[in-house]
């Protein structure tokens, strides 16, 4: 089999249910220029025969869990108890052959549950096609090495400055962090205003450091980390997260911030004591 770094498109694995709209999905999938794979609905006796359940990202569809835990679609329960932990099962057999997941679903699905599956995103059924080849357009450039070598984006004039990425879906937060960090000696910024944006932009930019908010739309800060942790990139930027959530955050399954260099700023902040952190955070 072709490994993860020989491939030229990005393998989407279809798991959760075998149905119509499986169907519907690889179809579109491949559409876009993506290789789609269907896995069989019992995914442990998949696994257990050998099945091909290699891939690059697992497009998971939890609705037929949550029938077969409760028999109804109640996405209040989807937070804990047997559905839970019937997911979390399912989704262990993948987690060593996936590198990345987006969980679909018809009913809401919590933070919590998409943090402890290590899922980057969520997407509500029924959704537009333009949605998901945003993600899948962004991924197959992290994921996927590009054939051209040397092809590196230009910095151009700002080589030798630190370049420092803001990321907060908060127009004003992240105006107002970006300019002082511009007026520091030795610093440029640019902004993004939601986590794929922000992976655009370390494609295509190459920040040294990420100062990011942690509630964002399409994809929270840790969603992001997760994704350039799977990345193909050389060099990692190191991380100032920015969030009045932080001490509220749970262990969660975040083995990709492991030797990362992450450090937590709390929301209200001080704009001096934010640019203190910084600077040293790119000083290490």
């Amino acid at each position: 089999m072709m490994s993860m770094g020989q491939r030229k498109q990005l393998r989407v694995l279809i798991a959760g249910q075998q149905d119509s709209f499986s169907d519907v999905l690889a179809i579109n999938v491949q559409r876009l220029g993506y290789e789609a794979v269907i896995l069989s609905s019992d995914l442990k006796r998949s696994s257990a025969d050998g099945y091909d359940v290699e891939g690059d990202l697992l497009l998971y569809d939890v609705d037929e869990l949550l029938q077969r835990s409760s028999g109804e679609k109640d996405s209040s329960l989807l937070q804990q108890g047997k559905q839970t932990a019937d997911i979390l099962s399912d989704w262990e057999i993948l987690q060593a052959h996936t590198r990345l997941t987006i969980v679909l679903s018809s009913s809401s699905v919590s933070r919590a549950t998409l943090e402890r599956m290590g899922a980057i995103a969520w997407l509500h059924k029924p959704f537009s096609m333009a949605q998901l080849q945003r993600y899948l357009s962004v991924l197959q450039r992290l994921l996927i090495p590009e054939q051209k070598q040397g092809q590196q984006t230009a910095i151009g004039t700002y080589e030798r400055a630190i370049r420092v990425l803001v990321v907060d879906d908060d127009k004003g937060v992240a105006k107002t962090v970006s300019e002082c960090l511009s007026a520091e000696p030795g610093f440029t910024a640019a902004v993004a205003h939601n986590g794929l944006e922000a992976l655009e932009l370390c494609l295509d930019w190459r920040p040294q450091c990420v100062v990011t908010d942690l509630i964002m739309p399409w994809m929270n800060g840790y969603q992001m980390i997760h994704c350039l942790s799977a990345s193909m990139l050389r060099t990692m930027p190191a991380f100032v997260v920015m969030s009045a959530l932080t001490r509220l955050e749970g262990p969660g399954n975040r083995s990709y911030l492991t030797e990362r260099a992450v450090t937590y700023v709390e929301k209200p902040f001080q704009i001096d004591h934010l640019l203190t952190t910084i600077k040293q955070v790119c000083a290490g």
